[in-house]
């Protein structure tokens, strides 16, 4: 990794950032770019940016928010394999999304620059929304508390890495150029002839480091503060579901394009529910909403990479977020996988080792 540094001048961080992002587009460095934008005071959302002016007055890549996963924003518009090449704006749990995504083909790597920066945690975007822009007495969402990634896996994608955490503004902004970013991207940023960030470097990681050990404390604390053991349990805290299928929605890494869940494959006749009623006395309706959440875990604990954006999407506040992180920490654990870690390390589920359930 090159270590460079933008200069921050009076208008600030976001500002300089929102320049430097301008003249990556401005050069053809990339063809169009994935990036926040604020469209309304306090209202910020994910645009393809073609117009580098656009980008100067509108992007947000430092917004507080997270409306979506940008994964899935980048999977959108890479999926069909173009011709372009896209840059794209990622928090650190939106880069390891995509790269899950990209695992399972849904986004093509070939057609995305990786433009990562620190994230030192979101608001919930209503709230921030119903405070005009404002984030005065709000809390940072759950997930972000106890995020253990504040920063990019930097191997995984090889792009560009904007940090931040431990540096004041006057220090400016740190830009880490890796080894195997596209050579024509690079001679881009050379261009620009920003100066030396080896100190800002060193900085940021000492910054960094304490910043993970209490996180790691926080996360501790958050999954024994509530046990949740067996199927009774389990279905006690998802009791209120109303089966709307919102955090499959929101899910980036629940990548199938047709969920057998919107099919027809559990819907029944009267008589059939009335039996299962009959049986237990009574039956929740929507029913299969259990069965939903433990196919959705089966199906994606291994490549969850613990954005929250599930719980942020269910109108019924359900812990999913702290739930699908407790399966997610046992699976993962299981297979030696870390989601988002390298695009050399095959999925388990699409591979097979005689050891791979031995004791570790």
């Amino acid at each position: 990794m090159k270590n460079l540094l933008i200069a921050v001048e009076q208008e600030g961080r976001e500002k300089a950032l929102s320049s430097f992002l301008a003249r990556l587009l401005e050069t053809g460095a990339v063809d169009a770019m994935v990036v926040l934008a604020e469209v309304a005071p306090g209202v910020t959302t994910h645009v393809l940016a073609k117009d580098p002016r656009f980008v100067e007055r509108w992007a947000r890549p430092l917004s507080p928010v997270m409306p979506s996963n940008a994964s899935q924003v980048v999977s959108e518009v890479v999926r069909k394999r173009p011709s372009g090449r896209v840059g794209a704006v990622l928090r650190p749990c939106e880069s390891r999304a995509l790269v899950e995504l990209i695992k399972v083909r849904q986004a093509a790597p070939e057609n995305v620059v990786s433009i990562c920066v620190d994230c030192t945690g979101t608001y919930d975007p209503v709230a921030y929304r119903d405070a005009h822009g404002s984030v005065e007495g709000l809390a940072l969402r759950e997930a972000c508390r106890v995020c253990l990634n504040p920063t990019p896996l930097e191997d995984a994608l090889p792009g560009i890495v904007l940090g931040f955490i431990g540096l004041d503004e006057r220090d400016g902004v740190l830009v880490s150029v890796h080894d195997r970013l596209d050579p024509d991207v690079a001679a881009v940023v050379d261009e620009l002839g920003l100066a030396c960030g080896e100190d800002a470097g060193r900085k940021r990681s000492e910054a960094v480091r304490g910043l993970v050990q209490e996180r790691q404390s926080a996360y501790d604390a958050f999954l024994a503060a509530r046990e949740v053991s067996g199927i009774e349990a389990f279905a006690r805290e998802l009791g209120a579901c109303t089966g709307c299928h919102n955090c499959r929605v929101a899910c980036p890494v629940c990548y199938c394009r047709e969920c057998i869940f919107d099919t027809d494959t559990f819907e029944g006749e009267l008589g059939q529910f009335v039996r299962r009623a009959e049986r237990k006395g009574a039956l929740k309706v929507p029913s299969e909403t259990i069965l939903y959440h433990l196919t959705r875990m089966n199906h994606m604990s291994l490549s969850c990479v613990a954005c929250g954006q599930c719980e942020q999407a269910c109108p019924a506040r359900l812990p999913l977020f702290h739930l699908f992180a407790m399966a997610s920490r046992r699976t993962q654990a299981l297979f030696g996988y870390v989601p988002g870690r390298s695009l050399e390390e095959e999925l388990p589920f699409t591979t097979f080792r005689e050891d791979e359930l031995e004791p570790r």
